[in-house]
């Protein structure tokens, strides 16, 4: 019998929304008051807003409808945290939650909670790095760039395929984390990766194992940056 080398079903969630979004949010309309009080929060604390949970509510009744889940894997952020918790408290029966650090946010270092404006006037070296290196490659001071990322997403996939092939998996993680897996399971360059859309809140991506060209399966990706509210 052959081995199955992926998960039959593999849905990733960016979190909903964080008082950290609102606040950039806020800051393109003008009002950049609230992104100062995000920068004395440490990322790892930055919580959901009511908005955030309700749209983690919804995705939970969307995902009710889908294969059940054996188990869910979540970055340890408090925001992530919660946006597991919201949609498992809608799939209508219990999940385990197991936090995975190789899921959390990528490192922005001493630039947290920081405007470009910000960066430009207290770090204009680093301003012009990223100008020069680019969004992908620049890695943020005390940071990581999006390869620091992918790299951690990769030794994730080694556990998925070591211990959860041909299982139903949910992992609840953020943007650059979300975007690392299509990156992987499509072999995506720089310019490819910097073409993927901005991830809404909650948006879902789906895989589901396909067995008809290689027996132990290959993922194959059926929905990409779903929302459902």
């Amino acid at each position: 019998m052959t081995k199955l080398k992926w998960p039959k079903f593999l849905v990733i969630v960016r979190h909903g929304e964080s008082e950290q979004n609102l606040a950039e949010d806020l800051l393109q309309k003008g009002v950049g008051e609230l992104l100062k009080k995000q920068q004395a929060i440490r990322d790892a604390d930055i919580p959901l807003t009511e908005e955030g949970i309700s749209q983690a509510r919804l995705t939970g009744k969307y995902l009710a409808e889908k294969p059940k889940f054996d188990i869910c894997f979540s970055s340890p952020y408090k925001r992530t945290l919660q946006t597991s918790e919201a949609i498992i408290s809608n799939l209508g029966y219990d999940l385990k939650i197991y936090k995975d650090n190789r899921l959390r946010e990528k490192e922005f270092g001493r630039l947290h909670g920081m405007s470009t404006e910000d960066i430009k006037e207290k770090y204009p070296e680093e301003f012009e790095d990223r100008k020069r290196d680019g969004k992908y490659w620049y890695r943020l001071p005390r940071g990581e760039n999006y390869p620091d990322v992918e790299d951690r997403v990769h030794a994730f996939l080694d556990k998925l395929h070591r211990s959860w092939a041909g299982k139903n998996v949910l992992v609840v993680t953020h943007q650059v984390c979300y975007k690392s897996f299509r990156t992987l399971f499509e072999h995506l360059d720089e310019e490819q990766v910097l073409q993927l859309p901005e991830t809404p809140n909650c948006g879902i991506q789906v895989y589901e194992l396909d067995t008809s060209t290689v027996k132990e399966g290959r993922m194959k990706l059926v929905e990409y940056d779903v929302v459902v509210y």
